[in-house]
């Protein structure tokens, strides 16, 4: 008796890890496949978890991100704003009645932590900077508290890296917004890259999370295309088939003046687009995509080429934009007509030019750029 209750017990403990197991590996494949854009094939992932213990948010929560990747591939397209943020809201209550019944549970505050702190991330970019605020400070004090109540769950450190970076950097930047911040923490972006890092090298869930948000600091903010390269060839060897990691290392290829490498990835970007390749065939990918060949090409001396690419690239924002929230991509393309034209010696076209430029919304001083350069040609 006491042997068969020896083998019972380890059996139990056996089902017990192969089902931790094979939960978190199955958290990971629904997560891969997020990263391929397969999002269906990833909801059902998450959806099994969901019908395993609907009272368990973990479904709920990935079910979210997975929706909130539909919407950062193409920012954008607001066409799924509404469908993310009812998975939020329904992410939110599930969290909020298992804290009902134990309020110091970690998971369940980490999850809601990161939702909500995720649906800042979209006020952000829809412009809506109250909600914004709120939901970042609602966030962070949710990750924190499920840090301190599990110092182990590297996940939790890629929100404190994102919020340590981010607000000493708004500080820096922004200095006006100290006092918005003023009942906010204090930032450190040396500290926020370095949890960052961790996440990406100890993460359970968030390893790609954390590779993806340095790749954009250090393109979009610290400007350094050798790290972000780093970051943005990685995520692209992993997954192939995402174009935000193929926009990414475009983007360092640019940044770094190789622009027969970067000609390269803009070509295959339109490429894919062109065959209606998953995440690449929408008008947003390809006015982003020709308007960068057009840099390219302009850069190398193919002046004619570059034309048609820029000019492609106007009649798509034509589409895409609406009056007086002209893209840079619409504003630059003109831009860089103008000085084409300036450069073949054609200034009334190239004047013609700087005009639409002068017209449209300033885009990181392009009405300054474009009246210099309107007085240039007119000498």
């Amino acid at each position: 008796m006491k042997k068969a209750a020896i083998v019972s017990i380890f059996l139990l403990f056996m089902q017990v890890f192969i089902t931790a197991q094979t939960a978190d590996e199955r958290l990971n494949r629904g997560m891969d496949y997020v990263y391929k854009l397969e999002f269906d094939s990833a909801n059902s992932v998450f959806q099994t978890f969901i019908e395993s213990d609907p009272k368990d948010p973990t479904g709920y929560f990935f079910q979210a991100m997975t929706e909130w990747w539909r919407i950062y591939q193409n920012k954008d397209d607001r066409s799924n704003d509404d469908n993310y943020l009812a998975k939020v809201d329904r992410c939110i209550k599930v969290c909020e009645e298992r804290l009902d019944e134990n309020e110091y549970n970690d998971w369940a505050t980490f999850l809601l932590g990161g939702v909500i702190g995720y649906r800042g991330f979209m006020n952000v970019m829809r412009d809506n900077w109250l909600k914004a605020i709120d939901d970042g400070k609602q966030g962070l004090n949710l990750i924190q508290k499920s840090y301190e109540l599990n110092p182990s769950n590297k996940d939790a450190v890629l929100g404190l890296g994102i919020y340590n970076y981010a607000v000493d950097y708004v500080v820096e930047r922004y200095p006006f917004l100290k006092a918005v911040l003023f009942f906010f923490p204090k930032g450190n972006k040396e500290l926020g890259l370095s949890q960052l890092r961790d996440c990406a090298e100890n993460g359970k869930y968030s390893k790609i999370e954390a590779n993806v948000t340095l790749a954009y600091i250090h393109l979009s903010y610290e400007k350094n295309y050798v790290e972000a390269e780093k970051y943005a060839a990685k995520l692209l060897a992993l997954y192939p088939q995402n174009p935000v990691f193929e926009r990414f290392l475009g983007k360092c290829y640019v940044g770094l003046n190789r622009f027969h490498e970067a000609l390269m990835v803009y070509r295959g970007m339109i490429t894919k687009a062109d065959s209606n390749r998953t995440g690449y065939n929408n008008n947003f990918i390809r006015r982003e995509a020709n308007y960068y060949a057009g840099v390219c090409l302009s850069r190398t001396g193919s002046l004619d080429e570059a034309l048609k690419e820029y000019e492609t690239a106007i009649n798509i924002c034509m589409i895409t934009d609406k009056p007086g929230e002209e893209s840079p991509y619409y504003v630059f393309s003109a831009l860089g007509i103008g000085v084409i034209y300036e450069m073949k010696g054609n200034k009334p076209e190239a004047v013609k030019y700087y005009d639409m430029v002068l017209n449209m919304r300033d885009v990181e001083n392009s009405k300054e750029t474009a009246r210099l350069k309107k007085e240039g040609a007119l000498k």
